[in-house]
């Protein structure tokens, strides 16, 4: 399938390259846009309902191929509840992207909708996160926690891209090298399935495309229906990425391969939380509920407080996600227990090294 793989990439790259002027023409009509404020870095308003863009373009190409191509449309039957359910599930994640985009909405409702598209691969297309494996211990089979475990993974690392995206075109380029390593990793560990690398492809050229409008100085975001989309795509494709051959590195290749994202999430949290218990010297519901407020401890806001450009500070978080990602494609070579725990080890070391010392730095 190399032709029907490079003809999406290709594809799906001119369709957003198409596109995204359009939406952003529309974006300007309607005033939908990201205005500046304490937390923010852009100094005029910017459109921010980009994920438009992304998602017309991966549905119409999609559909096309569906329509047009002898040989994908054998894989969409093959797997047809594979592709509904991730079709599904975008679509609500993306719809309640857009509209907490156009009018906002608070975390519950965003929970509770991202839950729903989070279950519909699970209980309609057969995602599951059945394996636990890490280095030593093999792989280990989870039963019913298959069921909590997929659901927190594809929820978290939705919102890990939905929070990390702070700058311009930092969620797209770290959506692009998580969407190419994973492709690859898939080639490299083989008995991947077809389906895998077509949508892999196809949401890779998307965002190559998207990248030439949101890279700084930024035309447009990708607001929480472009980053949520991606985030949301990409965490149930690592599930369906996790082959036969790297079980026994399960969640630990997919891990490095969104990596960052999800470290920043869960060490922003846990920063929120321990400053929150440490003001009132007790474990209360308002230190649980302060790890979902936003504030300027993201990674990215260290670095820019502490006098990094925007540019030079995407560059960083691109070299880090970088280094995760070639990470990950040595594991699944390898196959090796001591040097995945090593490169695993090393990659979050750095990443609290990074953040430890901006936040040291910082007035």
């Amino acid at each position: 399938m190399f032709l029907e793989i490079l003809a999406l990439f290709v594809s799906s790259a001119i369709g957003t390259l198409v596109v995204t002027p359009l939406v952003i023409k529309a974006a300007v009509r309607r005033n939908l846009y990201d205005y500046p404020d304490d937390r923010k870095h852009h100094a005029q308003p910017v459109p921010r309902v980009g994920g438009v863009a992304l998602f017309i373009v991966i549905a119409l190409v999609s559909t096309a191929f569906l329509a047009l191509n002898g040989r994908v449309r054998p894989s969409f039957l093959f797997n047809q509840r594979y592709w509904i359910s991730l079709a599904a599930g975008g679509t609500i994640v993306f719809l309640l992207g857009l509209y907490d985009d156009v009018r906002s909405s608070t975390i519950w409702v965003k929970f509770s909708f991202q839950l729903l598209g989070a279950l519909i691969p699970i209980l309609f297309g057969g995602v599951l996160i059945r394996i636990v494996g890490f280095p030593f211990a093999g792989p280990i089979p989870v039963g019913w926690l298959a069921y909590p475990i997929t659901i927190l993974w594809i929820v978290g690392v939705t919102n890990a891209f939905n929070l990390i995206d702070g700058l311009d075109g930092l969620a797209g380029g770290l959506g692009l090298i998580a969407t190419a390593t994973l492709f690859a990793v898939g080639l490299i560990a083989g008995g991947s399935p077809p389906h895998l690398a077509l949508v892999t492809a196809m949401l890779l050229g998307a965002i190559v495309g998207f990248y030439r409008y949101n890279r700084h100085p930024a035309r447009i975001f990708l607001g929480d229906s472009g980053s949520m989309l991606i985030g949301y795509t990409l965490s149930v494709l690592a599930i369906a990425g996790n082959v036969k051959k790297t079980t026994t590195m399960a969640l630990v290749i997919p891990i490095l391969i969104i990596g960052l994202p999800v470290y920043d999430m869960l060490f922003t949290m846990a920063s929120r939380f321990s400053k929150r218990v440490a003001q009132e010297r007790k474990l209360s519901p308002s230190a649980v509920s302060s790890m979902f407020k936003a504030d300027r401890s993201h990674i990215h806001h260290l670095m820019v407080d502490k006098g990094y450009s925007q540019r030079r500070t995407v560059n960083v978080l691109y070299g880090v996600s970088a280094l995760l990602a070639l990470s990950a494609l040595f594991a699944a070579v390898t196959q090796n227990s001591v040097i995945v725990l090593l490169i695993f080890i090393i990659g979050l070391a750095v990443f609290l090294l990074l953040r430890w010392i901006q936040a040291k730095k910082t007035p």
